[in-house]
């Protein structure tokens, strides 16, 4: 029974024991809990709950102390000898401070006093269950992760990148000596990962870590908590407190968003660093203190300190030891590295059979800009494996937001390689995305320059399909995307490809219904309208846009989001551009 491998895989079973009288509350804490996705068995009194407790092992037991034939001591005496996994939550209809001091003495995790919420009770058993693996895990440091790549120690910081080796060599050079260290860097970039780092590879591994989140606590509080303080200092102060200077003592302090900091905290934490004395909130005597502080930040220092916002004195002192570390979109080397990682990662905890990534779901995330860094890219990587249909991500498994924006209007197609389908379209350097992207988005300075002047002769010579043999005079001959069977006469007169029978149920309309098919130079040139509408020079660059987008689709087989990749623009702005080639015919 007091085996701890066996009582980690039983508490990993997410069991809740509930302890309770009356049996409408009783079934309310029950359904609650199970909807949750908890394992539930539920009684309702005291011998029934120790022959429960000792029969089947339980993360966590919420008991009702007016429960007959219970005695709440006494049961949480024997659970923290035969099973001291299991954590009690009491439940009192009495608020007695004295009651409540005693039993969380004698090892009870909570005391609530009701009326209890149902939510208040998911929420603590989704915390403790969180918490209690978290430890197991670190405890046991890691039969399962060690496999996942990159990892050397506690920390994985997973890199090929060489400015962010040169940072984590520097980190394990200073990590065992008692300098400040001040790591600067975007949100989601790994901040707290550098610090934890630092810690792990110093003499102090062994002590506490303790992280203090300056941003997430009022003024007030934020200095009792760093600080602590003494019984009475304040209105509910009823116990003395050590701050988490004292906390982290013989270890390491870590201070995230330190310039959110108030002004006049800055100037006592100052005197902390420079004395190593602490003094709480309503003490008369200082407190040494033994801690090394890493703190971090999102915004420019420098900045905050011409803005009067961060004090001088206090960051030369933090910034003894500076990290700077690279956003994701400048170390893109690393995406590969990480998205492999993530995957593993989440194919393990969420016991998913993904393998990797299509490349075209790789080249969609390559050309991301991540904002928020490596936490965005680790979301974007779990929700693909938890949406993947195949042993591989897809484009759409990665739900970007051009892929929301067509799942919620109903207009989402699968790509062609995603679809598992032979992906056969193939631009050439003629007509290559970039060179797309570049003429959708500055157009031809030949062509451009024809318009602004009104040169004719010019615009007529124009080439709009990236060759010198694309001119007019050689147009018949001309290889519109470097393949003979692509040329525009095959395309156009292919009949899956015109608007009458087009397979996608976005359905491409193309620009050439004001052409008359009477005309005799039409019809000396080729039956097929559209045939000759191709072959026509563009007169403007609104007009070599519109048959490069038709063309696109065309190959694409109308699928919006592919052809919207290959043209190097948003579905949103594709789709914008159709809508306006509609209302225009």
């Amino acid at each position: 029974m007091n085996d701890r491998s066996q009582g980690l895989n039983n508490m990993l079973e997410n069991r809740v024991l509930i302890i309770q009288e009356d049996f409408r509350e009783r079934v309310e804490m029950t359904e609650a809990l199970e909807q949750a996705g908890f394992k539930v068995d539920s009684v309702q009194s005291g011998s029934d709950a120790e022959n429960a407790v000792f029969r089947q092992k339980f993360f966590l037991v919420v008991a009702d102390i007016d429960t007959p034939e219970f005695s709440v001591l006494d049961f949480l005496n024997r659970i923290n000898v035969e099973a001291p996994e299991t954590k009690i939550m009491v439940v009192s209809l009495r608020p007695l401070v004295e009651e409540a001091v005693s039993l969380m003495k004698h090892g009870a995790f909570d005391f609530v006093v009701k009326p209890l919420s149902m939510e208040q009770l998911i929420l603590t058993a989704r915390h403790l269950m969180s918490k209690i693996v978290d430890s197991e895990k670190a405890a046991n440091n890691d039969a399962d992760t060690k496999s996942l790549p990159g990892r050397k120690n506690h920390i994985e910081i997973i890199t090929c990148d060489k400015s962010m080796l040169r940072l984590l060599n520097l980190a394990k050079r200073v990590a065992d000596s008692t300098a400040s260290v001040l790591i600067q860097g975007e949100s989601g970039t790994g901040k707290e990962l550098f610090a934890r780092f630092v810690h792990e590879n110093s003499k102090r591994k062994n002590m506490p870590f303790v992280a203090l989140n300056c941003a997430a606590l009022p003024e007030n509080l934020l200095e009792s908590e760093m600080f602590g303080h003494e019984k009475g200092a304040f209105t509910g102060a009823v116990a003395r407190k050590e701050g988490k200077f004292e906390i982290a003592h013989k270890g390491t302090l870590f201070l995230d968003e330190i310039t959110e900091m108030q002004y006049h905290l800055q100037a006592k934490l100052l005197r902390v660093i420079q004395e190593k004395v602490v003094d709480r909130l309503g003490g008369t005597q200082p407190v040494e203190v033994d801690v090394r502080i890493v703190a971090t930040t999102n915004r420019d220092v420098k900045e905050s300190i011409r803005q009067n916002q961060f004090r001088e004195d206090l960051y030369y002192r933090l910034n003894t030891i500076p990290l700077v570390i690279p956003p994701l979109r400048n170390r893109i080397g690393d995406l590969k590295l990480l998205c492999d990682y993530f995957i593993q990662k989440y194919t393990k905890i969420d016991a998913r059979d993904v393998k990797g990534m299509t490349p075209e779901a790789f080249d969609l995330l390559s050309r991301q800009k991540f904002s928020g860094n490596v936490r965005e890219l680790e979301n974007i990587i779990h929700r693909a494996v938890l949406l993947a249909q195949d042993e591989l991500i897809a484009p759409e498994d990665l739900m970007m937001e051009d892929f929301q924006t067509e799942f919620s209007e109903g207009t989402y197609k699968p790509s062609v390689a995603a679809s598992g389908e032979k992906n056969d379209v193939v631009f050439s350097d003629n007509l290559s995305s970039s060179s797309v992207e570049n003429t959708l988005n500055t157009g031809s300075a030949n062509a451009g320059n024809a318009l602004n002047t009104g040169n004719t002769a010019n615009a007529e010579n124009t080439t709009y399909g990236g060759s010198a043999d694309n001119s007019p005079s050689n147009v018949e001959n001309a290889s519109y995307s470097g393949s003979a069977d692509d040329s525009p006469s095959n395309t156009v007169n292919d009949p899956s490809l015109t608007p009458s029978t087009h397979s996608s149920s976005n359905p491409v309309i193309h620009p050439n219904d004001h052409l008359s098919s009477s005309s005799s130079e039409n019809k000396a040139n080729n039956d097929n309208p559209d045939d000759f509408y191709q072959k026509m020079p563009p007169s403007s660059l609104k007009e070599m846009e519109e048959r490069m987008i038709f063309n696109t689709l065309d190959k694409t087989q109308g699928n919006r989001t592919h052809a919207a990749q290959i043209l190097g623009i948003s579905v949103r702005t594709l789709r914008n551009k159709l809508n306006e080639y509609k209302e225009k015919q």
